[in-house]
């Protein structure tokens, strides 16, 4: 997780991206962050749309959501992202959550609590990757029992084994070899003909 610090604490201030639809936007953000602590780096259409730049959250305000901020925020997906923007549908809005993009429903302001929004969303972005995270375990456990499954099958159409007698054997011969049994059954499958 990103740890924003400002000055008068140890380390050195965080670096904040700022891309807007209008250059003065821009600038007046870059002095709000600034007042903060942070660093600034504006960032102009072609390098958000080129993540090379090193920085610790991407803010964005804009008062159009054109396809190119959605693109690039959708580019920076390790790093708490937050958009100032208004009047987004609720598809667009539900997506942005999905990405863990932080959503601000309103132009940004000059006296805007940049702190807190910041807290914000490097907590929403934690929470979207740990969500991401559980769903591929799950995903896995779902095909590795599956593939249990089949590997089973297979076992007891070529060994004349019983159901039981072949969970049995994989299981010992999973922990015999320091295998999962997904990993066994995936092996038993490329062995066994179907």
């Amino acid at each position: 997780m990103t740890t924003f610090s400002t000055r008068g604490q140890d380390g050195p201030a965080s670096r904040l991206l700022i891309h807007a639809d209008d250059p003065g936007q821009a600038n007046r953000l870059a002095l709000l962050v600034s007042h903060y602590g942070h660093q600034p780096g504006i960032l102009d259409t072609r390098q958000l749309l080129t993540p090379t730049q090193r920085g610790d959250a991407l803010l964005v305000s804009c008062r159009q959501f054109s396809a190119e901020v959605r693109l690039g925020l959708s580019l920076w997906p390790d790093m708490p992202r937050l958009l100032f923007c208004e009047r987004l549908g609720g598809d667009t809005q539900l997506a942005l959550l999905q990405q863990g993009v932080l959503l601000v429903p309103h132009p940004c302001g000059e006296r805007e609590p940049v702190e807190q929004w910041l807290r914000l969303a490097r907590s929403q972005l934690a929470m979207v990757q740990a969500l991401m995270q559980t769903e591929s375990e799950l995903r896995q456990k779902l095909e590795d029992r599956r593939l249990i499954e089949q590997a089973k099958g297979r076992l007891m159409r070529h060994q004349g084994l019983d159901e039981d007698e072949a969970y049995r054997l994989m299981r010992s011969t999973a922990m015999s070899r320091h295998l999962s049994l997904g990993e066994l059954a995936r092996q038993l499958l490329q062995a066994l003909p179907a």
